[in-house]
Protein backbone atom coordinates (compact mmCIF):
# COMPACT_ATOMS: atom_id res chain seq x y z
CA UNK A 1 0.00 0.00 0.00
CA UNK A 2 1.34 3.41 -0.96
CA UNK A 3 1.39 5.67 2.09
CA UNK A 4 3.23 8.70 0.73
CA UNK A 5 4.01 10.57 -2.46
CA UNK A 6 7.31 12.44 -2.49
CA UNK A 7 7.79 15.19 -5.05
CA UNK A 8 11.02 16.50 -6.48
CA UNK A 9 10.80 20.29 -6.72
CA UNK A 10 12.49 21.80 -9.79
CA UNK A 11 10.60 20.63 -12.87
CA UNK A 12 7.95 18.78 -10.87
CA UNK A 13 6.11 21.27 -8.68
CA UNK A 14 7.44 24.35 -10.48
CA UNK A 15 8.79 24.76 -14.00
CA UNK A 16 12.05 26.17 -12.74
CA UNK A 17 14.52 24.18 -14.84
CA UNK A 18 14.59 27.02 -17.43
CA UNK A 19 15.37 29.45 -14.58
CA UNK A 20 18.34 27.35 -13.52
CA UNK A 21 19.63 27.23 -17.09
CA UNK A 22 19.21 31.00 -17.49
CA UNK A 23 20.97 31.67 -14.19
CA UNK A 24 23.84 29.27 -14.83
CA UNK A 25 24.47 30.53 -18.36
CA UNK A 26 24.37 34.15 -17.20
CA UNK A 27 26.74 33.70 -14.27
CA UNK A 28 29.17 31.25 -15.86
CA UNK A 29 29.47 33.22 -19.10
CA UNK A 30 30.35 36.35 -17.13
CA UNK A 31 33.36 34.57 -15.60
CA UNK A 32 34.55 33.14 -18.91
CA UNK A 33 32.93 29.69 -18.91
CA UNK A 34 30.99 29.36 -22.18
CA UNK A 35 27.97 27.60 -20.69
CA UNK A 36 25.33 26.15 -23.01
CA UNK A 37 21.85 24.75 -22.40
CA UNK A 38 23.19 21.28 -23.16
CA UNK A 39 25.83 21.65 -20.44
CA UNK A 40 23.17 22.75 -17.97
CA UNK A 41 20.94 19.80 -18.86
CA UNK A 42 23.91 17.45 -18.39
CA UNK A 43 24.02 18.40 -14.68
CA UNK A 44 20.25 18.65 -14.11
CA UNK A 45 19.18 17.30 -10.72
CA UNK A 46 22.62 17.84 -9.17
CA UNK A 47 23.25 20.07 -6.14
CA UNK A 48 24.40 23.51 -7.20
CA UNK A 49 27.64 23.34 -5.20
CA UNK A 50 28.52 20.13 -7.04
CA UNK A 51 27.60 21.76 -10.37
CA UNK A 52 29.96 24.65 -9.68
CA UNK A 53 32.76 22.32 -8.56
CA UNK A 54 32.31 20.20 -11.67
CA UNK A 55 32.59 23.07 -14.12
CA UNK A 56 35.53 24.57 -12.22
CA UNK A 57 37.35 21.23 -12.59
CA UNK A 58 36.71 21.31 -16.35
CA UNK A 59 37.09 25.06 -17.01
CA UNK A 60 38.97 26.63 -14.07
CA UNK A 61 38.46 30.38 -13.86
CA UNK A 62 40.21 33.30 -12.22
CA UNK A 63 38.28 35.73 -10.02
CA UNK A 64 35.25 34.80 -7.93
CA UNK A 65 35.42 31.86 -5.58
CA UNK A 66 33.30 28.75 -6.09
CA UNK A 67 31.05 29.87 -3.24
CA UNK A 68 30.61 33.33 -4.75
CA UNK A 69 29.58 31.79 -8.08
CA UNK A 70 27.15 29.47 -6.29
CA UNK A 71 25.55 32.40 -4.44
CA UNK A 72 25.18 34.43 -7.65
CA UNK A 73 23.36 31.55 -9.33
CA UNK A 74 21.09 31.00 -6.34
CA UNK A 75 20.23 34.69 -6.12
CA UNK A 76 19.37 34.74 -9.83
CA UNK A 77 17.14 31.65 -9.53
CA UNK A 78 15.32 33.10 -6.52
CA UNK A 79 14.73 36.32 -8.43
CA UNK A 80 13.31 34.45 -11.43
CA UNK A 81 11.05 32.30 -9.21
CA UNK A 82 9.68 35.38 -7.49
CA UNK A 83 9.21 37.14 -10.83
CA UNK A 84 7.43 34.45 -12.82
CA UNK A 85 7.17 31.15 -10.95
CA UNK A 86 3.96 29.16 -11.43
CA UNK A 87 2.88 25.68 -10.30
CA UNK A 88 3.26 22.86 -12.79
CA UNK A 89 0.09 21.94 -14.67
CA UNK A 90 -1.98 19.53 -12.57
CA UNK A 91 -0.08 20.13 -9.33
CA UNK A 92 -2.87 21.71 -7.32
CA UNK A 93 -5.40 19.06 -8.29
CA UNK A 94 -2.96 16.28 -7.39
CA UNK A 95 -2.11 17.81 -4.01
CA UNK A 96 -5.82 18.14 -3.21
CA UNK A 97 -6.43 14.55 -4.32
CA UNK A 98 -3.66 13.17 -2.11
CA UNK A 99 -4.83 15.17 0.89
CA UNK A 100 -8.41 13.99 0.44
CA UNK A 101 -7.15 10.39 0.45
CA UNK A 102 -5.05 10.94 3.60
CA UNK A 103 -1.84 10.22 1.72
CA UNK A 104 1.26 11.84 3.19
CA UNK A 105 3.01 14.36 0.94
CA UNK A 106 6.74 15.00 0.96
CA UNK A 107 9.26 17.11 -0.92
CA UNK A 108 12.81 15.93 -1.65
CA UNK A 109 14.93 18.41 -3.59
CA UNK A 110 18.54 18.95 -4.60
CA UNK A 111 17.97 22.68 -4.19
CA UNK A 112 18.91 24.52 -1.02
CA UNK A 113 16.39 25.08 1.76
CA UNK A 114 16.46 28.80 0.94
CA UNK A 115 15.31 28.17 -2.64
CA UNK A 116 12.74 25.64 -1.46
CA UNK A 117 11.26 28.25 0.88
CA UNK A 118 11.02 30.80 -1.94
CA UNK A 119 9.19 28.28 -4.15
CA UNK A 120 6.77 27.12 -1.45
CA UNK A 121 5.90 30.70 -0.53
CA UNK A 122 5.61 31.88 -4.13
CA UNK A 123 3.21 29.03 -5.00
CA UNK A 124 1.45 29.20 -1.61
CA UNK A 125 1.58 25.42 -1.20
CA UNK A 126 3.62 24.98 1.99
CA UNK A 127 0.64 23.71 4.00
CA UNK A 128 0.10 20.77 1.66
CA UNK A 129 3.41 19.18 2.58
CA UNK A 130 3.81 17.01 5.66
CA UNK A 131 7.59 17.06 5.20
CA UNK A 132 10.05 19.10 3.13
CA UNK A 133 13.66 17.99 2.78
CA UNK A 134 16.76 19.17 0.93
CA UNK A 135 19.94 17.36 -0.06
CA UNK A 136 21.66 20.32 1.59
CA UNK A 137 21.14 18.43 4.87
CA UNK A 138 22.65 15.19 3.53
CA UNK A 139 26.22 14.06 2.95
CA UNK A 140 25.54 13.12 -0.65
CA UNK A 141 23.17 14.61 -3.19
CA UNK A 142 21.28 12.85 -5.96
CA UNK A 143 21.90 10.27 -7.51
CA UNK A 144 22.67 9.00 -4.00
CA UNK A 145 19.44 7.98 -2.22
CA UNK A 146 20.10 10.10 0.88
CA UNK A 147 17.54 12.88 0.33
CA UNK A 148 14.74 10.42 -0.42
CA UNK A 149 15.65 8.20 2.50
CA UNK A 150 15.74 11.30 4.70
CA UNK A 151 12.31 12.42 3.52
CA UNK A 152 10.82 8.97 4.12
CA UNK A 153 12.36 8.89 7.60
CA UNK A 154 10.84 12.27 8.45
CA UNK A 155 7.48 11.03 7.11
CA UNK A 156 7.83 7.85 9.21
CA UNK A 157 7.05 5.77 6.15
CA UNK A 158 9.02 2.90 4.61
CA UNK A 159 10.64 3.88 1.29
CA UNK A 160 8.93 0.83 -0.24
CA UNK A 161 5.58 2.48 0.55
CA UNK A 162 6.47 5.70 -1.31
CA UNK A 163 5.97 6.99 -4.83
CA UNK A 164 8.60 9.46 -6.03
CA UNK A 165 7.87 11.88 -8.87
CA UNK A 166 11.00 13.09 -10.68
CA UNK A 167 11.83 15.07 -13.80
CA UNK A 168 15.54 14.20 -14.04
CA UNK A 169 17.46 11.00 -14.71
CA UNK A 170 19.69 11.79 -11.72
CA UNK A 171 16.62 12.10 -9.50
CA UNK A 172 15.16 8.83 -10.76
CA UNK A 173 18.39 7.05 -9.90
CA UNK A 174 18.20 8.55 -6.41
CA UNK A 175 14.60 7.49 -5.79
CA UNK A 176 15.17 4.02 -7.18
CA UNK A 177 18.28 3.58 -5.02
CA UNK A 178 16.04 4.43 -2.06
CA UNK A 179 13.69 1.62 -3.07
CA UNK A 180 10.73 3.75 -4.15
CA UNK A 181 8.22 3.36 -6.98
CA UNK A 182 9.15 6.01 -9.54
CA UNK A 183 7.17 8.23 -11.87
CA UNK A 184 9.15 10.20 -14.47
CA UNK A 185 7.94 13.63 -15.59
CA UNK A 186 10.58 14.68 -18.14
CA UNK A 187 10.55 18.02 -19.89
CA UNK A 188 8.51 17.52 -23.06
CA UNK A 189 11.53 17.91 -25.36
CA UNK A 190 13.22 15.06 -23.46
CA UNK A 191 10.19 12.78 -23.10
CA UNK A 192 11.32 10.34 -25.79
CA UNK A 193 14.82 9.81 -24.38
CA UNK A 194 15.44 6.20 -23.39
CA UNK A 195 17.10 7.13 -20.11
CA UNK A 196 13.71 7.98 -18.62
CA UNK A 197 12.45 4.47 -19.35
CA UNK A 198 14.09 3.32 -16.11
CA UNK A 199 11.06 4.78 -14.29
CA UNK A 200 8.15 2.53 -13.39
CA UNK A 201 5.84 4.96 -15.19
CA UNK A 202 6.50 7.93 -17.49
CA UNK A 203 4.04 10.82 -17.83
CA UNK A 204 3.74 14.14 -19.67
CA UNK A 205 1.67 15.97 -17.03
CA UNK A 206 0.84 15.67 -13.34
CA UNK A 207 -2.79 15.52 -14.45
CA UNK A 208 -2.12 11.94 -15.52
CA UNK A 209 -1.12 10.77 -12.04
CA UNK A 210 -4.65 10.58 -10.66
CA UNK A 211 -5.76 8.38 -13.55
CA UNK A 212 -2.83 5.97 -13.33
CA UNK A 213 -3.60 2.38 -12.36
CA UNK A 214 -0.94 2.50 -9.65
CA UNK A 215 -2.74 5.36 -7.93
CA UNK A 216 -6.21 3.84 -8.04
CA UNK A 217 -4.79 0.47 -6.99
CA UNK A 218 -2.57 1.51 -4.12
CA UNK A 219 -3.99 4.78 -2.81
CA UNK A 220 -6.78 2.99 -0.98
CA UNK A 221 -7.51 4.13 2.53
CA UNK A 222 -7.80 1.18 4.88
Amino acid sequence: MIKAVIFDMDGVIINSEPYWREAEMDVFNKIGVQMTEEMCIEMKGTKIDEVVKHWYSVYPWNGPTLKEVEVKIIDKVNSLVNEKGEPMTGLMGLLEYLKSNNIKIGLATSSLFSIMDVVLDKLKIRDYFDVTHSAEAEKAGKPAPDVYLGAALKLRVSPADCIAIEDSYTGLLSAQAAGMFTIALPELHEYGLEKYDIADIKIKSLKEVIQLDVISKFLTVS
